[in-house]
């Protein structure tokens, strides 16, 4: 029987305070229950690796079969204990092996030393640079368990593997022991090297690096352990307990067993948002007209602080159960906060967890400051009474006196925690221990002069809580909701900066130039006292580029990036003070750099920073083409943008001093102020149709008349600027992008290119550059050869000359030019229809690759590999443990029935459908807000880290607003919300009746399966506040206006054709929607 939480419901709060109680016992270390132990033999290594090749392989809808079969396996072979297994699964939740201390930098001296390789050899320099783009295609880079796989792999001599699983955590435990040197690191490495193959190194590199890459997070992994185990999880954060609560599968927990307790992290509530949303809705949501609780929302560390033995003991922990006690103090006299608020509690709290914000206190200057210096902050100064000092504000009490107070509502507990009961005069405490600042209200009035009070004073926004509610913990939902200026428009103007770096990219951006260092200008102008600027650090930027963009950055550019020294940085370059985070893998002069033009949500404090400040999620907008990457002149010199025409220190300091805009209902979006510069059209490089400008003066000839180019790749003679200004020289017209009907001519060397490939999995024509060079010598644009086409549809393959060879055509067009009528002779091989057919069946196998993403083709490959490396005797193990016989082959992606069945299960307690809405959640990016954030020791990892998916209880934030700019690469709808316009979904909205087409219904149901494949959330009602998109087809769109009006309010939603969602898969980027509205 497994062992139960000690609570009971706990008594009225009054007796809690003045009842007595007897002393809190010591805690009791966990203790596995006595029948949880395994008495079969653990399974070697390799049979797991099996598993996580499978697993990173298979389609999500597999995955849960999947851990179901491992863990079924494993309780019949080895026993009830799965603790062994599920923290190799999880290694980033492991408690036990918190730190390995060991990053890729570490790892890389140690098998350079491990492999016996010279430090300056090229098998050496890849693994030390292992970001960086190899001069070898077929070597590796962004990934570096798989660089060193291929870099093992050509040296060991191990065929089998001779660990068990039990032996790889009693290795892997002595790595985490603590911070070790090198020489500490290898002997245990190279115990692992010689007993390991190189697949099974490159699966434990992945656990040191606690990234498994198989796209499943704890939810999944937990769901398919055990019904109850998430919410176990919930509530203590512990693997092992989680583990050994629950071993039997047929045991269930009762509510009151997930408790909260003394000691342990919990994942703590957060926030919900409305997205443009009015205040009214807002405080009906909350419950207006009954009375709730605003807080101001602080831009701290979500903290949870834990005391017990009247003060004797002390745990800090964040909301990602990260331990931070060492900083802040564990026993009395002791940390940066402890010692200065021991004192603070009642005699007669003995134990007590808050939940609440730390913040940075300056005492000169008297505020906040960012949360970026908060870790140097607690590090430092700890008697310097001037020094900034942190500052715990409080804004909940869950724990008091051996009894979980979660349960009760939140009234109650805000009445415990302001009672006098709780704090001794906290008043005395200013600057290390606070309530979070708050006021009541009943109506929309009431938030928005709360609001317009915490504007005024610079501050973020508002907490909406309602007050009837339980604590639920790692729940998002409509009982918190976050309030902020920014809700109703975004910040006003976007920001022109400067590159000045970047980061060399990692998976599906490797090889390339990922994320952007952007700066601005210290002088205001060039007055001809300095030959170069110098830069403050302000913002990286890694959101909104395209696949071409990436390309253009490193090719235009490849001579101009330099490798970045932290110890000595560029002089023109001003960094932060604390963190890594303006410190690139490359760096570009100024004047060889080029502007970008930024929109984010808003301006933040940021330590990491040379400025002090940066942007909370930007997003690139456009990129200017800077003046050494073009052969051609802007015909307007104000147009061009270089480092003496970004944004400058003095510009931003100008913009940020500006008083925010306030919250108001009433007010419409207000006019830009006017600018003196003239700016012209940006050009998206991909979603805009618009590429470089060109005079029609420069038109010679009309050979190419009333044709649309889209260049999607040039060659080394001919680049695709060039090609794009010679079709123009000849009478075409050219896009950056294939136009809505298809109908623009695609010219490339090759399919390499995905954009390409997207092309042709629509059955589009792909050219060779030469046609276009043959057709301008005859002065006539040729019909399509076959030597001329990298991809031809069957139209083409159809047409008349398509298997002729241009000199027969020659010959064709002499006589036709002659006598006006073509001649055609019947003289092709008799070989050529079979040609014909292997060309097309090469095609088809080509087009299906393109259609599953990089990763997942790339992880087949590597399993088909492995496989096919394996030995008689390991063969037999496999098929013994599942992973042969009946096993996912992983060589298909979709099963469009069972993939549509399973993913429209109706909301029940399934525990299968329960466990595969886990796998399909996706782990986004969440915001790094008051009561959610986390930063890093450093103060460098204060961006928002994934933590949990969307399901019913827990809707995770949607539509276009600040927080939803960066989205995930392989599941681009994530963010946006999405109503099908379908005659069914029309009457349940009553909407004007339809009869669509056998042909309009299977595509919605088309799109719809996208959708849902790629991240988006179905919205049934049109009401719905989250509703970003109408997906509506253009042979039904009847309804057109009747949508239009009726989601007007508080924002209109885009309105598009199922063709925009198929494009923006095939570019990997979300395109302009207007250009997809519905005829």
């Amino acid at each position: 029987m497994a062992v139960h939480s000690p609570y009971n419901h706990a008594p009225p709060l009054t007796q809690e305070i003045n009842g007595q109680k007897p002393t809190l016992a010591p805690a009791i270390t966990l203790e596995r229950p006595a029948d949880c132990i395994n008495r079969g033999q653990y399974p070697a290594f390799y049979i797991i690796c099996g598993y996580l090749n499978r697993l990173r392989a298979d389609a999500p809808h597999k995955k849960y079969e999947l851990l179901m079969r491992i863990f079924g396996n494993w309780r019949e072979k080895v026993g009830p204990d799965l603790y062994p297994l599920i923290r190799l699964l999880l290694p980033d939740r492991d408690r036990e092996r918190p730190v390995y201390n060991l990053k890729e930098s570490m790892l890389a001296r140690c098998y350079i030393d491990i492999l016996s390789l010279e430090k300056h050899s090229e098998a050496a320099q890849r693994l030390i640079k292992w970001k960086q783009p190899a001069g070898d295609s077929s070597n590796p880079t962004g990934d570096f368990a798989k660089v060193c796989y291929n870099e093992i792999k050509a040296r060991s001599t191990v065929e089998e593997g001779q660990l068990s699983v039990e032996a790889v955590n009693m290795l892997l435990d002595k790595l985490a022991v603590g911070k070790m040197k090198q020489q500490d690191y290898v002997p245990i490495l190279k115990a692992i090297n010689m007993q390991c193959t190189a697949e099974e190194q490159e699966w434990i590199i992945r656990i040191i690096l606690k990234d498994l890459h198989i796209s499943i997070r704890e939810r999944g992994v937990l769901s398919a352990f055990h019904p109850d185990a998430i919410d176990l999880y919930n509530v203590c954060s512990d693997l092992k307990r989680v583990c050994w609560t629950l071993y039997d599968p047929g045991f269930r927990l009762n509510k009151n067993e997930t408790h909260l307790e003394l000691f342990h992290s919990f994942l703590p509530q957060l926030c919900g948002r409305m997205n443009d949303a009015t205040l009214e809705n807002i405080a009906k949501a909350i419950g207006a007209p009954k009375e709730f609780i605003m807080e101001e929302k602080l831009d701290g560390e979500r903290i949870q602080l834990h005391m017990r033995g009247n003060g004797a003991q002390w745990f800090y922990c964040s909301r990602k159960a990260k331990d931070y006690t060492y900083l802040y103090g564990a026993h009395p006299g002791e940390g940066s906060l402890t010692r200065y608020i021991a004192t603070a509690f009642q005699d007669n709290v003995r134990n007590v967890i808050l939940d609440g914000e730390m913040m940075v206190w300056d005492p000169v200057v008297e505020r906040y400051l960012a949360f970026g210096t908060l870790k140097s902050a607690a590090l430092d100064h700890f008697n310097d009474e001037t020094a900034p000092r942190p500052c715990f504000k409080v804004f909940d009490i869950l724990f008091l006196n051996d009894h979980c107070l979660s349960r009760k509502r939140l009234s109650e507990r805000k009445r415990l925690l302001r009672s006098g009961k709780i704090f001794k005069d906290i008043e005395n405490y200013k600057g290390r221990l606070e309530f979070v600042d708050e006021k009541r209200g009943k109506s929309a009035k009431d938030i928005r002069d709360y609001l317009e009070r915490v504007v005024e004073t610079k501050g973020e926004g508002l907490v909406v809580k309602k007050t009837d509610v339980i604590y639920q913990t790692n729940s998002r939902g409509y009982d918190w909701i976050k309030v902020k200026p920014e809700y109703s428009d975004q910040m006003g103007e976007n920001l022109e900066v400067l590159v000045l770096g970047g980061w060399w990219g990692k998976g599906g951006r490797s090889g390339k130039i990922s994320r952007l260092l952007c700066g601005l200008r210290e002088q205001a102008f060039d007055d001809g006292t300095v030959e170069k600027p110098s830069f403050k650090t302000f913002c990286s930027i890694g959101s909104g580029m395209s696949y071409s963009d990436y390309e253009w950055i490193l090719n235009k550019h490849k001579m101009h990036w330099k490798p970045f020294d932290r110890s000595n940085p560029p002089p023109f370059m001003k960094l932060g003070s604390v963190g890594l985070d303006d410190k690139p893998d490359v760096y570009i002069e100024p004047e060889n750099s080029f502007v970008i033009e930024v929109k984010a949500a808003e301006i933040v404090p940021a330590g990491g920073y040379g400025i002090g400040f940066t942007l909370r999620f930007p997003r690139c907008k456009y990129i200017y083409y800077d003046k050494n990457s073009r052969d051609y002149a802007l015909d307007d010199e104000s147009k061009e943008r270089d480092m003496w025409t970004s944004m400058s220190v003095d510009d931003f300091l100008d913009l940020f001093s500006r008083p925010k805009r306030s919250y108001d209902d009433s007010q419409g979006p207000r006019k830009k102020k006017k600018r003196k510069v003239v700016r012209s059209k940006k050009n998206h490089l991909i979603s805009n149709f618009r590429g470089q400008k060109l005079s029609d003066a420069d038109v010679e000839t009309s050979i190419f008349s009333d044709m649309t180019f889209y260049i999607a790749k040039g060659t080394s003679d001919y680049p695709k600027a060039d090609l794009e200004a010679l079709v123009h020289k000849h009478g075409a017209d050219f896009t950056q992008a294939q136009l809505s009907d298809l109908s623009a001519i695609v010219i490339s060397p090759d399919q390499k290119n995905p954009l390409v490939r997207a092309q042709i999995r629509h059955g589009v024509n792909i050219i060779k550059p030469e046609w276009i060079f043959e057709s301008i010598a005859r002065r006539t644009a040729l019909p399509l050869l076959k030597e001329f086409l990298v991809f031809a549809s069957e139209e083409a393959q159809d047409g008349r000359y398509y298997n002729k060879t241009l000199e027969q055509y020659d010959k064709v067009s002499f006589v036709r030019d002659r006598t006006g009528e073509a001649l055609f002779e019947e003289d092709d091989d008799a070989d050529v229809e079979d040609e014909v057919m292997d060309g097309e069946d090469k095609d088809e196998i080509e087009v299906e690759e393109a259609r599953v993403s990089e990763d997942r083709r790339m992880a087949r490959e590597d399993l088909k590999e492995k496989e096919s490396n394996r030995t008689l005797e390991q063969k037999k193990l496999q098929e013994a443990w599942g992973l042969r016989s009946g096993a996912s082959t992983g060589d298909s992606d979709t099963e469009p029935e069972e993939e549509m069945s399973l993913k429209e299960e109706s909301d029940t307690d399934s525990e299968r459908s329960r466990g595969l809405r886990a796998i399909y959640e996706d782990e986004g990016d969440e915001e790094n807000d008051s009561h959610e954030s986390d930063v890093g020791v450093n103060g460098d990892d204060y961006r928002a880290v994934p933590l949990s998916g969307l399901n019913d209880k827990e809707e995770r934030l949607m539509g276009e607003s600040p927080e939803a700019m960066h989205y995930d690469e392989d599941r681009i709808f994530y963010h946006l919300a999405f109503y099908i316009d379908t005659a069914k979904n029309a009457a349940i909205n009553g909407l004007k009746n339809s009869s669509p087409s056998f042909d309009t219904q299977e595509r919605l149901a088309k799109v719809e399966k996208l959708l849902r494949e790629n991240g988006g959330r179905m919205a049934k009602s049109i009401s719905d506040l989250k509703l970003t998109h109408i997906i509506m087809d253009e042979e039904d769109s009847g309804r057109y206006v009747e949508l239009t009006r009726k989601t007007a309010l508080p924002k209109r939603k885009h309105i598009v054709t199922p063709k925009w969602v198929e494009d923006c898969l095939d570019e990997e980027t979300l395109l302009d929607e207007d250009l997809y509205k519905p005829k």
